[in-house]
Parts: C-alpha cells; sequence; structure tokens
C-alpha cells in the first residue's frame, strides 16, 4: 500500500481528521501570519513607542493574547512565530531524512568497508546530544537559525541512517534483490527499484511522527538561549522572554506570556502525532492494542 492510500484510509479516523485540522491552521498561520496578525512590525520584534502605556496588558479584543514587558502584541509575535516553527521542523526533518536514507542504504547494499565505516559514524552521532553541537556553534559563530537546524541535524540523520539500515538489510538479502545484481542491472536501478521504494513508506510516516519532537528540541534550543536571538519571532524565544523578564509576582499577575506560547507548542506537536499514530498503526497492526486501552 503507498502512502496515498494510506492517509485515504485514515480519512475516516477522527484522531487523524483533528490532527489534519490543527497541522492546517498552523500552517495556514504560517503562510498567512503577516496578514492575519494586527501588529505585523511588532510579531518581528519591533518595539512601539508607545510601549511603556502598553505592556503587560491583559489580553482583550485590541490584544487577543496581551501584551509582553516591551508592550508588543503576542498575538502578533506567536503568530509570525509559526513560519519559524514550521522551517525549523519541517527543514531538520528533511535533511536529517535524505541523508539518513543515503548513509542507511549504503551501509546495509554496498557492506563491507562502507558498512562498517558508516556504522561506526551512526553509533558515534547518535551518542551526541544536540545541545552540545548548538553551544559549540552558538560559541563560534554567533545566536542564528543554523544553529539550531545544523545541531539537531547533527545528530537526527543517525537515527534515520539506523532504521533505513535496519530496513534495507532486510531487503537486500531477498532473493529477487540477488537475482537483480546477477541479471547485471546497476546498483542505482536496484537501490530505487527494489529498496527505496520498500522502505520509504514506513520511514516517511516515522518522519511526520518526528515532526512534533523536531519542533520541540528547536524550541527547547532557543529558550536556552542557544539558537536564534532575543526579540526573534520563535515560540521557545517567546517563553524565555516571559519567563525571565518577570518576578515571580508578576509572572502571577500575567500568566499569558507562558501559557500562549506553551499552548502552541503543545498544540502543533499534539497536530503531527495525531496524524502520524494512525498511520503507524495501519503499517503495525500491534500498535492499535495501545489505543484500545484508553478509548
Amino acid at each position: 500500500m503507498d502512502l496515498s492510500r494510506l492517509i485515504q484510509r485514515n480519512l475516516k479516523k477522527t484522531r487523524f481528521i483533528i490532527g489534519v485540522v490543527i497541522t492546517t491552521f498552523i500552517l495556514f498561520l504560517a503562510l498567512f501570519s503577516p496578514w492575519i496578525a494586527p501588529y505585523p512590525r511588532e510579531g518581528y520584534g519591533y518595539v512601539p513607542l508607545e510601549y511603556e502605556n502598553r505592556k503587560l496588558q491583559p489580553p482583550s479584543l485590541n490584544h487577543l493574547f496581551g501584551t509582553d514587558v516591551l508592550g508588543r502584541d503576542l498575538f502578533s509575535r506567536i503568530a509570525i512565530g509559526a513560519s519559524t516553527a514550521i522551517i525549523q521542523a519541517f527543514t531538520v526533518i528533511f535533511l536529517s531524512l535524505l541523508i539518513g536514507l543515503f548513509a542507511g542504504i549504503s551501509a546495509a547494499y554496498f557492506k563491507g568497508v562502507v558498512e562498517l565505516v558508516l556504522n561506526y559514524l551512526i553509533e558515534l552521532f547518535m551518542a551526541i546530544p544536540a545541545i552540545v553541537i548548538a553551544l559549540f556553534l552558538r560559541l563560534s559563530t554567533g545566536p542564528g537559525l543554523h544553529v539550531v537546524i545544523i545541531s539537531l541535524v547533527t545528530t537526527w540523520w543517525a537515527w534515520y541512517a539506523r532504521i533505513t539500515y535496519v530496513y534495507a538489510k532486510s531487503i537486500v538479502e531477498m532473493d529477487y534483490v540477488v537475482l537483480a545484481k546477477l541479471s547485471g542491472l546497476s546498483d542505482l536501478k536496484i537501490i530505487e527499484r527494489h529498496v527505496l521504494r520498500n522502505i520509504i513508506q514506513p520511514i516517511t510516516v516515522q518522519a511526520i511522527s518526528d515532526l512534533g519532537s523536531a519542533l520541540l528540541e528547536a524550541s527547547a534550543i532557543n529558550f536556552m538561549g542557544l539558537g536564534l536571538p532575543p526579540g526573534h519571532p520563535d515560540w521557545g524565544v517567546i517563553l524565555y522572554e516571559g519567563i525571565t523578564s518577570l518576578s515571580l509576582e508578576a509572572f502571577i499577575r500575567a500568566p499569558w506570556l507562558v501559557v500562549f506560547p506553551g499552548l502552541f507548542i503543545l498544540i502543533t506537536t499534539l497536530g503531527f502525532t495525531l496524524i502520524a499514530d494512525p498511520l503507524r498503526e495501519d503499517l503495525d497492526p500491534r500498535l492499535r492494542r495501545r489505543w484500545r486501552l484508553w478509548f
């Protein structure tokens, strides 16, 4: 069953539909945030001249999510930040998947020294925490989006390479692949026709499932001040600014500064998870038992 038919089968499931609705809403917000945000300049970090009169205003019709300590409209900040969140998550997963597929298939197909070296590199990079790489890049190159993407891709590609290697190894040892090699078919065509086509579906579903985790890790790196600089419209940065700019008493009086960015991180992650879980259940029916314990 290809991925399109798998998606069509799950369109009847409530969880999947809710996930699609949530994800569509976030993608819509990311694409059209400059027109949706009531104060787009403030969304990008511009501090209004009258910030003294506007700071820490509670949610209202004029400011749906309230304002922060610099008087910026929080809804505009979060709306503009949706595009940053999507860019980070999708870029990390796409690049990690691309590198992982190449490394995993190469290790499984060519064997020998190639398999030994690639498996060693996979194990090595799986053991390196992304936060260590982010800290090194932050100190050596300064803050920026590249810190988040490079630090996560450097560690995440190894996980996809390991998964790909396990799937590809079982395919490469099949009789029809051996016969294809004996018939003189080129390695590239064998990999494309017989290996890649048989493993791309479960790995793609795994990648969809990991989008939420990528968003969480990217937000965590930005929250710790290692990625994007202060003032940037990123949910992790907004959350950091909301926590560090207030005393405990002020935080109790202005909880919206952390509630709304945290809520959007949670909802977006939930949307990706609700899409991926039914797809994974169809690929592995044993996973359905987990949901039956709850619903």
